[in-house]
Formats: structure tokens, C-alpha cells, sequence
């Protein structure tokens, strides 16, 4: 795929699907797949007219998604808090403490 921007709007970051890693991330995880399983049927779809039409779908579901993200909070292209990217070590350690009997 072709790198563009996020659709997020104001998001200056690339995006080689529909959004940024970060936005994408920040996407309940069924919306975030939908999104990807529409696309990729889009692109697999020989019709012209059918393609079309699931363009025009495709960017309902995309004006959804990104209301879904205005409405989490997720506007820049820090969409995901630093806590889910990066734990400490300690709470690392601690979760592998929990685990073991």
C-alpha cells in the first residue's frame, strides 16, 4: 500500500491502511478488523460498480471509526497512553510474579 495520512483528522502522521498505528490501536478491536476485512474485500472485488460501492461504504465506516476515536479522547497521534505502550519494569515483573504459583 501507498503511505497517506491518517484519517484522523489533524493527525500528521503516515498511515499505510486507514490509519496511523497509533489511531488504529486506539480502535476497539472489532471496529479496527471490520475496518481491515471491508478494505481488503474492497481491493479483492472485480466489479466495478460493486467496488464502488463498497468505496462509498468503506468511508461511512471510516467517518464512524474516527467518531469513535473524537469521542474516546484519541485526537493527536499519541492516541494510546504511554501506560499501554510502555509498562515499567515493575509492573512487567510484577505481572510475571502473579503468573507463577
Amino acid at each position: 500500500m501507498t503511505p497517506h495520512r491518517c484519517a484522523m483528522p489533524e493527525c500528521p502522521d503516515d498511515a499505510t491502511g486507514i490509519f496511523c498505528p497509533d489511531h488504529y490501536c486506539a480502535l476497539p478491536p472489532k471496529q479496527a478488523q471490520w475496518l481491515v476485512r471491508w478494505q481488503i474485500k474492497m481491493m479483492r472485488c472485480e466489479d466495478a460498480d460493486t467496488k464502488q460501492h463498497m468505496r462509498e461504504q468503506l468511508h461511512g465506516y471510516t467517518q464512524e471509526a474516527v467518531r469513535t476515536l473524537q469521542n474516546s479522547g484519541a485526537k493527536s497521534s499519541q492516541a494510546a497512553p504511554d501506560s499501554a505502550r510502555h509498562q515499567s519494569p515493575t509492573a512487567v515483573a510484577g505481572a510475571n510474579l502473579q503468573a507463577q504459583p
